[in-house]
């Protein structure tokens, strides 16, 4: 009797423990599906918002406003061209930043310009002339390809910009929240109007200037110069130009 007694109770006792369970659940459910749950301020469960992502670097040949010139397709008032202005080159845009005051920046899309030059950081200058002045690979380009050297081949450098986008991974906590602006140069050479994509390389250099092989080879193998940068490549291409 005692036992059956003790089984009862126990029985009850469960039952009612369901049900507030069962009630407790049911009124989760409902905030959730009706009125949304409100999540408390406080708890170990939470923690603060990570850290934003930034944009890194810039999309500038040179963030250094430049004296330069501008030749127009067309005429800006009176003549197709400005001389003596500060300008800057985006790499992103294809556009010329023209500086008319310190808070008036006009901006020229590259359709609309034939050519500029301006002063560089190495104490010269640098010329930039619109891809459509060229022919062959050049006719899939909108922007500019900058005048690296002039000649029976022309070296000419294509510059732009890719993002390279975050890649974190919250859960892993890995990877970086911050897009990077990445800055690409390509090289073609011209020979006349005609432009190719050139990859440079011993290799295709002297296939290139075949008509001067022994040459440039000595040259190659006595100058050393570092066909990497534009300035070596440039160095190869002026002596060729000489022969």
């Amino acid at each position: 009797m005692r036992t059956k007694l003790l089984f009862l109770v126990t029985f009850f006792l469960s039952i009612n423990a369901l049900a507030q369970s069962g009630g407790m659940m049911q009124t989760t459910k409902d905030r959730i599906n009706f009125s949304g749950l409100i999540v408390p301020a406080t708890g170990v469960l939470f923690g603060v918002e990570g850290e934003k992502g930034k944009l890194i670097g810039d999309n500038y040949y040179d963030t250094t406003f430049q004296a330069g010139n501008v030749r127009f397709y067309g005429r800006i008032g009176a003549a197709d061209s400005l001389g003596g202005v500060p300008l800057r080159y985006d790499l992103y845009t294809q556009e010329v930043e023209i500086r008319a005051s310190p808070t008036d920046i006009r901006a020229a899309k590259a359709p609309t310009v034939r050519y500029f030059v301006m002063n560089n950081r190495l104490g010269g200058t640098s010329l930039f002339v619109n891809a459509r002045e060229y022919r062959g690979a050049s006719d899939e380009l909108v922007g500019f390809l900058e005048s690296l050297t002039t000649g029976k081949f022309s070296l000419l450098q294509r510059h732009s910009i890719i993002v390279k986008t975050a890649n974190f991974n919250a859960a892993l906590n890995v990877g970086t929240k911050d897009d990077e602006l990445v800055k690409k140069r390509e090289f073609y050479v011209a020979k006349g109007r005609m432009v190719m994509k050139f990859s440079p390389s011993k290799k295709a250099i002297l296939e290139l200037m075949a008509s001067q092989e022994a040459a440039i080879e000595a040259y190659l193998k006595e100058k050393k110069p570092d066909l990497k940068k534009a300035s070596g490549l440039a160095q190869v291409f002026e002596y060729y130009n000489t022969l």
